[in-house]
């Protein structure tokens, strides 16, 4: 498939040999992404948990420790760098991870501290947990979670807290799927309540002021979600903000990758957005580059 200077994701990768709900190889990965036509990937591998509490079911199923995951995440930054070694000239790597939130007590330190030892490329920072409770893994454990906050409008308050909370503590270059809230309640009406509009613009500013680039994140689309990550009305005050986007097809197996990413840039420019904002490595550092969804 013929490249195009937007066919760029900052947010994926996930690949079977470093992630246990993923599925096949990095390398496989990073072959498809070259048939997609990509110009730039980057492999954001989920970080390790220090603490048992956090390990997610099938890690736990799997008898794995935190010493486990941070073995598995070194090895995908030496394999990730050696790839991306291999596949220079026909697609540029970047080295990245995707953050995690937990314990909500030291998770800052933890993911800064994570960031230097690898001296990852980027981060993303995402929020998979709310009062230190996955909420992106089951409906049943996502229904716990609400129910603990006391109802939906409280907990998706609570949600988008902890997004400019996570935001100020790592200023993360991208922040992913933004409202990733909508996976089990996709059009709610408690995302149009007062509370939850101030929370989600409070987080926006908060990604305007760290200089963040917001994730459409195409993978909504797979799940069968009417838009992208994030919303129409999350977009246009992004848009109005001056907050850029970036690509992100949260791939976890080869059959994602590229997937819905033309259905993301009709999105964009349905909604008057006509450039995106990539990461691109120039003369041995990440930068920031625009270019043109046209």
């Amino acid at each position: 498939m013929a490249s195009a200077p937007w066919k760029v994701s900052l947010h994926g990768g996930h690949s079977g040999d470093f992630c246990l709900h993923g599925g096949d190889t990095l390398e496989e990965m990073l072959d498809a992404a070259v048939a997609f036509g990509y110009t730039t990937f980057g492999v954001t591998a989920h970080s390790p948990r220090s603490d048992a509490n956090f390990l997610y079911p099938e890690e736990i199923e799997a008898g794995y420790s935190p010493a486990d995951l941070d073995r598995d995440f070194a090895s995908y930054v030496s394999k990730c760098r050696e790839l991306a070694r291999k596949f220079e000239g026909r697609l540029e790597v970047l080295v990245g991870a995707e953050i995690e939130i937990v314990p909500e007590s030291g998770y800052a330190k933890e993911m800064a501290d994570l960031r230097n030892r690898h001296d990852l490329d980027y981060i993303v920072g995402s929020v998979h947990w709310v009062d230190e409770m996955p909420i992106d893994v089951t409906r049943e454990l996502f229904d716990e979670a609400v129910n603990k906050r006391g109802g939906l409008e409280p907990f998706l308050v609570r949600y988008f807290n902890l997004v400019e909370e996570m935001v100020n503590d790592l200023q993360p270059e991208v922040v992913g799927h933004f409202d990733r809230p909508r996976l089990y309640t996709d059009n709610a009406p408690e995302f149009e309540s007062a509370s939850v509009v101030e929370a989600a613009n409070s987080a926006l500013q908060a990604c305007k002021d760290a200089g963040c680039i917001l994730d459409l994140n195409v993978s909504a689309i797979r799940k069968e979600l009417e838009h992208p990550y994030p919303a129409p009305q999350i977009v246009a005050k992004a848009k109005e903000l001056g907050i850029p986007f970036c690509f992100g097809d949260d791939s976890h197996r080869i059959s994602a990758v590229g997937e819905n990413l033309a259905e993301g840039r009709e999105y964009l420019l349905g909604q008057g957005i006509s450039e995106i904002k990539v990461l691109t490595r120039e003369n041995g550092t990440i930068s920031k580059k625009t270019v043109p969804l046209r």
